[in-house]
This record gives C-alpha cells, sequence and structure tokens, in this order.
C-alpha cells in the first residue's frame, strides 16, 4: 500500500511538471495573489496601461475557455512583452492517447495552472484564458536579469502550450529510455499543422499586442527556467520564420 501511494505521488508530480508549468506560483483563487507576483517592480514599463486591457481572444482560436477563469487567472497589470512557448501532454497518463484533449485539460484544472492557447495536433487553436487576463504558465525563472521579470513572467507574457512529446532527452524526466522508445513514431515531435497555426497564431497575437516577432520576445519556457525542456530540440523555429537562438533577430 506504501508503494502505491508513492508511486501516486511520482505520477501526480510527472503530470504537474509536463504542462511546463509550477504549482507554486499558481493561485487557489483568483482573490489570493501570491506575494511574488504582487510585488510592484521598481519602474513600471512604460507601456503598463492606464486601464485594464480590452478583453482579447485571436481570430486564429476556438473561442472556449476551457478553464473556470475565476480560479485560474486575473486582470493583466501590464502590457505583454513576450510571448512564451511549451509543449504538453498526457503521456503520463496514456502513452497510447497521450494528446486527449480532456486528459490534458484535467492535468491543468487539478493543479491550478493555465494557458493563454492550447494548439492540438490537427492545429485547431483552443483559448483556455484571453490574453487580457494572467495565465500561469511561466512559473519560477530569469530573463536578461532582470529582476521585474524574475519569477514573475507571467505578468509578461502570453502563454502557448503544443501538444507535443519532446526528444528522448526532453522527456527523460518523464519517460525511462525504453518506454519513450515503445512510443508511436507518430506522437513524437510537432506536426505541419501545428506550425502554421502557431505561426498565425503568434503573428496575429504579436501585431495585436505591439509585440516585436522576433527571438528577443517570442521564447520557449527552457530560456527562462533551466529545469524546463519545452519546446525542446524538436521545435524547428525556423518554420515561425525565427533565428533558433534566443535574443536574436528574424
Amino acid at each position: 500500500m506504501r508503494y502505491q501511494k508513492l508511486r501516486v505521488c511520482l505520477l501526480l508530480a510527472a503530470m504537474l511538471t509536463l504542462t511546463g508549468c509550477i504549482r507554486d506560483l499558481a493561485p487557489s483563487n483568483a482573490a489570493t495573489v501570491p506575494s511574488t507576483v504582487q510585488t510592484a517592480p521598481t519602474a513600471l514599463p512604460s507601456q503598463a496601461p492606464t486601464e485594464p486591457l480590452p478583453h482579447r481572444v485571436s481570430d486564429e482560436a476556438v473561442q472556449d475557455y476551457l478553464l473556470p477563469l475565476e480560479n485560474f487567472s486575473w486582470e493583466r497589470k501590464y502590457a505583454p512583452e513576450y510571448v512564451m512557448l511549451h509543449f504538453t501532454s498526457a503521456v503520463t497518463l496514456s502513452k497510447d492517447d497521450p494528446y486527449n484533449m480532456a486528459a490534458v485539460r484535467s492535468i491543468f484544472a487539478d493543479y491550478g495552472v493555465s494557458i493563454h492557447y492550447i494548439i492540438d495536433r490537427d492545429g485547431t487553436v483552443y483559448c483556455y484564458v484571453p490574453e487580457n487576463l494572467v495565465a500561469w504558465h511561466a512559473g519560477a525563472g530569469v530573463w536578461k536579469n532582470d529582476p521585474k521579470y524574475t519569477n514573475r513572467l507571467n505578468d509578461y507574457a502570453i502563454g502557448i502550450e503544443i501538444l507535443a512529446i519532446g526528444s528522448q532527452s526532453d522527456m527523460a524526466v518523464f519517460l525511462t529510455e525504453d518506454e519513450y522508445n515503445a512510443l508511436d513514431s507518430d506522437l513524437i515531435g510537432y506536426t505541419d499543422a501545428q506550425y502554421a497555426a502557431l505561426k498565425a497564431l503568434v503573428a496575429d497575437i504579436c501585431q495585436r499586442n505591439g509585440i516585436p516577432m522576433d527571438r528577443r520576445h517570442i521564447i520557449g519556457h527552457q530560456e527562462y527556467s533551466a529545469q524546463k525542456t519545452d519546446p525542446g530540440e524538436l521545435f524547428d523555429w525556423s518554420r515561425l520564420g525565427l533565428d533558433p537562438v534566443a535574443g536574436t533577430s528574424e
């Protein structure tokens, strides 16, 4: 019995990590704001809005809010400056059906993490949280050695999850080598439909929010947090017309 309980705990921990989000920065409800996010930066960014941002969902998305907003987000105080990319799946629950949207949603809902958009294998874009609200996806990390962003990039980024399984190295924390090698090869990596949908979505987000579409502003989770591996070794930045190296232009 003790072994079974330990196995369940380890499985749940792996499920959470796979979403690319960190639970300790996610609020249990909209009224409870973590102190790391409540603290205002020393100098407000010039693009800080003087009034609430308008309700925004990309026309590229199916406008379904699949998470209860009162539990997984709150009003954005600062205009978004970045787009952060992640991968996610439910492979720890089912190696045969890792892209079951209901299972993926349950990971987010059960652990209080969230994302603005999620892209299915066929290129369908779902909205979990509208852009004018903060979503919980970036977790702890450092960007540009600027304390304004340290552990706070949720406040400044729009997050996109792509349903994908990374390389064996990317997935080592979740799957043994034998488990990874046993996966259907069609489940690994990204699809053409996802790249097409992602490129259109990112371009739309950047155009509407005044975010430059370059590798200074379109970043991977792994570039913010050294503990993360998404979007990973298999992600082809050139499919977005971007340089593979963070901090460079097109």
